[in-house]
């Protein structure tokens, strides 16, 4: 098995794909894939399982829900990063390897479990990390090094992102945590952190659950302590010692410095990928001509990134499932000429994600240059309307309203065309400035005033 496989089967264990749309989340040829497709078919074949099938344009796999998740799940599938992640995994959590035991498990080579472990030997090499050999039993963990403890909470955070914050039973993780009081710890982490007010996104859970082993391992991690004074968080840290009752005081206390750290909004990345994410924005604001991003909201942008740059650098794919339209595609053309210009890359499923916070961006710093709307009636009469243009003004209260009847715009075209920045009809008009309407509710007026926005926006663009 290749990362190229397991995508494949990730992906259409979310539903079914075309061959263009499976090149486009793997980023990987079609010919290529087309040959990666005969090699899984191989692989169920030999399972007696059904294999994967070409229907109506679109590749699929109908399997049982228990076969699924053996493929999703069991050594069987893996790749051989997943392999050597295994082997860096449970080196560090139980102190000590037998590569003849790993041998058999895996049912691979010798020449070939060694030459996997010899990455692992690098990395624990590169970060000062060391070992020796015991005759006879295998390797033994000496000394951890600090780079080494960041490798492994991350190795750990990508096994529970990718299992939708589990382990299943057939999965090889099960046996080496399985006591670890993993049981029922999702819970009351979501209760703590819902009790907290801190918003429970599936990477921070994650990271929550795996700095339990962490701990179990090597003592976890040092958190700054910048809240002296834990008076006013007394309630916090009741719940904190209610629901993490029977778990060892370090991550009772660990948990809680992590927590207040995310409701004061300190963040816990890394240097280095914060850097990225602000190259990127950075980047990305200057090529859609952004002046101005609302504080909180380009904070929970950067995290976005952050967790997009996690993804793509762990293997860790999503599914997006909605169609794209033209805005939609103008912009991530935009987005993919400015990763390539910042030597950065994302995944389709992040890009997407990303897509539909810059439109949110994009629409607020031109809707202000909206000041002037006219709505055309037909049939309806709405020229005292105080409800409608009350509802508006209330969301969008820099702008005028006017509505007028459909011949005001006959008679008075170029004044019209001139003096409103949008112009709505309940009739449908050849002229191009009239944006059609099927009704005057407001909520459909709000939504074209935003499509508005977006296309002053993209209009210097392309």
């Amino acid at each position: 098995m290749n990362s190229t496989n397991t995508g494949i089967l990730n992906l259409l264990s979310h539903g079914e794909f075309s061959l263009k749309d499976l090149a486009l989340y793997l980023d990987v040829d079609s010919k290529t894939l087309v040959k990666n497709i005969s090699q899984l078919n191989i692989n169920l074949k030999d399972l007696n399982m059904n294999e994967i099938e070409l229907k109506d344009g679109k590749y699929q796999l109908e399997l049982k829900d228990e076969q699924w998740n053996y493929v999703v799940n069991s050594k069987e599938f893996l790749c051989v990063e997943d392999i050597i992640d295994y082997l860096y995994l449970k080196f560090i959590f139980k102190g000590f390897i037998n590569l003849e035991f790993e041998k058999n498990q895996f049912d691979i080579s010798r020449s070939s479990i060694n030459r996997y472990f010899q990455i692992v030997k690098n990395i624990l090499k590169e970060n000062k990390s060391t070992y020796r050999y015991e005759a006879g039993k295998g390797l033994k963990l000496e000394k951890l090094g600090l780079g080494d403890k960041s490798i492994f909470c991350k190795k750990l955070i990508k096994i529970f992102v990718k299992n939708d914050l589990s382990i299943s039973s057939v999965s090889i993780y099960y046996n080496l945590f399985k006591d670890s009081q993993l049981d029922n710890l999702l819970e009351k982490l979501y209760n703590l952190f819902s009790f907290s007010e801190v918003p429970a996104t599936k990477f921070i859970l994650a990271f929550s659950i795996v700095l339990k082993i962490c701990i179990d391992t090597f003592e976890g991690f040092s958190f700054d302590q910048c809240h002296n004074n834990l008076e006013i968080y007394k309630d916090i840290k009741h719940k904190v010692n209610h629901e993490l009752d029977g778990y060892s005081h370090e991550y009772k206390t660990q948990i809680l410095a992590f927590l207040l750290n995310l409701k004061n909004n300190e963040t816990f990345f890394e240097k280095e990928s914060i850097e990225r994410s602000t190259v990127l924005l950075n980047e990305l604001k200057s090529r859609l001509n952004i002046t101005s991003i609302e504080k909180g909201f380009e904070e929970l942008l950067m995290k976005k990134l952050y967790m997009s740059f996690f993804k793509y650098e762990n293997n860790i794919l999503n599914v997006y499932s909605s169609k794209l339209n033209n805005e939609d595609k103008k912009l991530l053309k935009i987005i993919k000429e400015v990763l390539l210009k910042t030597g950065l890359n994302l995944y389709f499923y992040d890009k997407v994600v990303l897509l539909g916070a810059i439109k949110k961006i994009l629409i607020e710093n031109n809707i202000k240059h909206i000041q002037n709307i006219l709505l055309l009636f037909n049939e309806i009469v709405l020229p005292h309307d105080l409800y409608l243009k009350d509802k508006l003004k209330k969301h969008l209260s820099h702008i005028n309203v006017d509505i007028l009847p459909s011949f005001h715009f006959k008679f008075n075209y170029l004044d019209c065309v001139k003096h409103y920045d949008l112009i709505i009809s309940d009739e449908k008009h050849t002229d191009s400035n009239v944006k059609k309407i099927s009704t005057f509710n407001y909520l459909k007026i709000l939504e074209k005033i935003e499509m508005k926005a977006m296309e002053n926006a993209l209009g210097p663009l392309t």
